[in-house]
């Protein structure tokens, strides 16, 4: 860009030392080292930080650090001290988060940036393929993820009509499961087709038609770096299909419709 400075135009300088300023001091994303801080257990196909194999999220956060400069590392933390990583871990960003999540546990009362959604998910109970017709008074016994909040069922396990039963490993769930020993389970169906493939058992396991669902998204959340945040939604408006290709080698299923009930059973 090239200005004439002559003598009728020479306010244009104040302007373009402004600009040159300007750019220099805007707080653009620029290359850096960072940490995420994540979920200490494994919920592949999604993500299996913990043992550092490879996984959707994984995969995802790597590709947008090497195409933008960018180094970072994976420090799983305890689930159970979920809510205050943000604010006693030394992390950059925090993920799996989601801003209702956020909502009642946001303490500190401190900004959050969170992301655009990573991925959709549906939370709802899954069953063996005939039960999917089963009425809510059917199901007496409810596996969960430990550490996993049971939003779906806290209203009949309160009042003493369903027992939870806990456990780390998804694929232990998913065979108690198929075993008659739950009668459903509270965790994603893409999570369950892993446990199923990875047991070799070929038993299909359906989300019930007579229970209810939320649809909900894993985001990525920060309160240091929101220019890394905007950084990242506009990478994945970019790579939108290389997203969805990689959802597809993973086995994570589209959601549609985006609307489903959300009344508790």
């Amino acid at each position: 860009m090239v200005f004439n400075l002559s003598k009728s135009n020479s306010n244009i300088l104040p302007c373009v030392v402004f600009y040159i300023y300007f750019l220099c001091t805007s707080p653009l994303a620029s290359a850096g080292n960072f940490v995420i801080g994540v979920e200490d257990l494994s919920y592949y196909p999604y993500y299996d930080f913990a043992s550092n194999n490879t996984s959707f999220s994984k995969v995802i956060f790597d590709r947008f650090a090497q195409e933008n400069g960018h180094q970072i590392s994976y420090l799983p933390l305890p689930i159970k001290q979920f809510p205050k990583w943000l604010y006693e871990e030394n992390i950059d960003f925090k993920f799996p988060d989601n801003v209702r999540w956020q909502q009642r546990n946001n303490e500190h009362h401190l900004p959050i940036y969170f992301s655009d959604e990573v991925v959709a998910m549906t939370a709802g109970t899954l069953v063996l393929a005939k039960n999917k017709d089963k009425d809510p008074d059917f199901f007496k016994t409810i596996g969960i993820i430990a550490g996993f909040f049971p939003t779906l069922w806290a209203k009949k396990i309160e009042q003493g009509k369903v027992k939870l039963y806990e456990d780390s490993s998804s694929k232990i769930l998913v065979k108690h499961l198929v075993n008659g020993l739950l009668d459903g389970l509270d965790i994603d169906l893409a999570v369950a087709n892993a446990g199923l493939q990875s047991l070799q058992i070929q038993q299909p396991l359906v989300v019930s038609e007579k229970l209810p669902k939320q649809i909900f998204a894993y985001q990525i959340s920060t309160v240091k770096y929101p220019e890394i945040i905007e950084q990242f939604n506009q990478w994945l408006v970019k790579r939108r299909e290389y997203v969805e290709s990689v959802k597809a080698q993973f086995g994570i299923l589209t959601i549609e419709p985006r609307q489903v009930n959300n009344q508790n059973p």
